[in-house]
């Protein structure tokens, strides 16, 4: 029970950090879209995919690498061995990711004419690259923090990350805004820099001081092949997979053009959806992908010390919650999706995305759940092959669908893909894990929302209550009753989360 306890602590942290980051992040990309409009949010989109694709290259497995092992080293008492887990791929991370950031440095005007059609992206991508290494190394540092299991420290951290990187962006945003949208976005690039480089500092400093509790002498001999064994499949398959998403994500924008939309309003629209709506239903993941983050260095654990009965327990007690969980959310998004469009983004638009795309969250949240589970059991290049697949799908998909029927091309290639993933991922799983969640139980969850928001909002009606923040707790509570009548949560269920506090 004190593991328990100390599992739900980092998680209760971790939830709670996240949260705030993302309340401040999304308040922070309402600023934004007040700011530089849809286009500009579509430019910033078009950056952002490049740049994340970079930061694949840069990572290249290492934060995965880096939490397993260390995970491994220290549940087997070789406290030494974690500490040079760390070094080693402290080392790897920095060696590729200056490599990556020369390359993206001299490639900025190419990617920028040739690949996305748009020079205004090119000055935004160079200052990026100053920020790859920087990245990388969060990266290592935050995974061996996750591995020890001291995620206040990496929490705080990320706090003052987000802190240091909405200030320096506020003020080079109003610098340059005047300039036009591609200095606004170099803007938004300065800060994105200020802020990795702030982390950075913070986490090597507390590592400093976190290390020293770890005195033991022993050390694996073989830490350079096992760190190659876990990083270098999942560096290859991310690479596929990102490289494809990427190409993806640059055809969105070009497809709406070929379906008819103008260069600015194909912009917009694909500022509308990956910068508005997508982010918004992604809000209340915070609390399952928490427990994905942490569930990777327990099953890593359990697996290593043969305890095969543990690792069932909380693989189906995270599904559980995850399902609970999602279903719920997505009955929320799908009720209240004009009034929050309307709320958060003043954007109808925005708005009615929200209400299409709401079908995506259960199969989102738990897919991010079941990829921490294979990750964390050591399954991670079966993981990054069913994301190559998707993506592949995904690709093909869009660009013989966007041109002919636009929109509604993308929104069937969405739920396609994550479905098929989704599926793919939870069959491997099974394979190894004893899964006890039945589709009968996915009835009543559906049943218990469905009849949550007829009586919710029924009841709000005759009561004459409109406020948004009352109804959606309002509709959330009577979906919580109908699951304790439904039995779909026990008594057992409450009793093991009170003993946990």
């Amino acid at each position: 029970m004190k593991r328990v306890k100390l599992i739900f602590l980092n998680l209760l942290t971790l939830t709670g950090a996240s949260l705030l980051l993302r309340t401040i992040g999304m308040s922070f990309q309402v600023y934004l879209s007040q700011k530089i409009g849809a286009a500009g949010l579509g430019l910033v989109q078009l950056v952002m995919s490049i740049y994340y694709l970079a930061a694949t290259f840069a990572i290249s497995g290492s934060r995965l690498a880096v939490t397993r092992l260390v995970a491994e080293e220290l549940g087997t008492g070789r406290e030494a061995g974690a500490k040079r887990a760390l070094k080693l791929c402290l080392v790897y991370a920095l060696i590729i990711s200056t490599i990556v950031a020369v390359i993206l440095f001299i490639t900025a005007g190419f990617i920028g004419r040739q690949w996305l059609g748009e020079v205004r992206t090119i000055l935004s991508l160079r200052i990026l690259a100053f920020s790859l290494p920087f990245l990388a190394t969060c990266a290592v540092l935050g995974g061996y923090f996750t591995a020890v299991r001291r995620v206040l420290k990496l929490s705080g951290v990320l706090i003052a990350e987000q802190a240091f990187r909405i200030g320096a962006t506020v003020i080079s945003l109003l610098a340059l805004l005047p300039r036009g949208l591609e200095y606004a976005c170099a803007g938004i690039a300065i800060g994105a820099c200020i802020g990795e480089v702030t982390s950075c500092l913070f986490l090597f400093f507390l590592y400093r001081a976190d290390s020293r509790i770890y005195t033991g002498k022993a050390s694996s001999e073989d830490l350079p092949q096992r760190l190659l064994k876990i990083a270098l499949p999942v560096a290859l398959s991310a690479y596929v997979t990102s490289i494809i998403r990427t190409v993806q994500q640059t055809l969105i924008p070009y497809g709406l053009k070929k379906s008819g939309a103008s260069g600015e309003t194909a912009l917009a629209t694909y500022g509308t959806i990956q910068g508005m709506a997508i982010p918004l239903l992604m809000f209340p993941s915070v609390f399952l992908n928490a427990i994905s983050d942490l569930i990777v260095p327990e099953l890593a654990e359990c697996q290593a010390q043969g305890r095969p009965n543990r690792l069932s327990y909380i693989v189906n007690r995270v599904l559980n919650l995850g399902l609970l969980s999602s279903v719920g959310i997505f009955g929320i998004f799908f009720r209240f999706s004009s009034e929050l469009g309307t709320a958060v983004y003043n954007s109808s638009e925005a708005g009615y995305y929200l209400k299409i795309l709401a079908v995506l969250v259960p199969i989102i949240y738990m897919d991010s759940l079941v990829d921490g589970m294979l990750k964390g059991i050591g399954q991670q290049v079966s993981s990054m092959g069913y994301n190559i697949f998707e993506s592949l799908v995904g690709v093909s998909l869009i660009y013989i669908l966007l041109p002919k029927f636009g929109i509604p091309g993308y929104i069937f290639t969405l739920v396609l893909t994550r479905t098929l993933n989704f599926a793919l991922s939870t069959n491997r799983l099974r394979k190894f894990v004893p899964l006890k969640i039945r589709a009968g139980e996915i009835g009543k969850l559906l049943f218990a929302m469905l009849n949550a928001l007829i009586i919710s909002n029924i009841m709000l009606n005759a009561l004459g209550f409109q406020w948004l923040p009352i109804s959606i707790l309002f509709a959330a509570a009577v979906y919580y009753l109908l699951l304790r009548l439904l039995s779909s949560i026990t008594q057992e269920d409450l009793t093991w989360f009170k003993s946990i506090f």
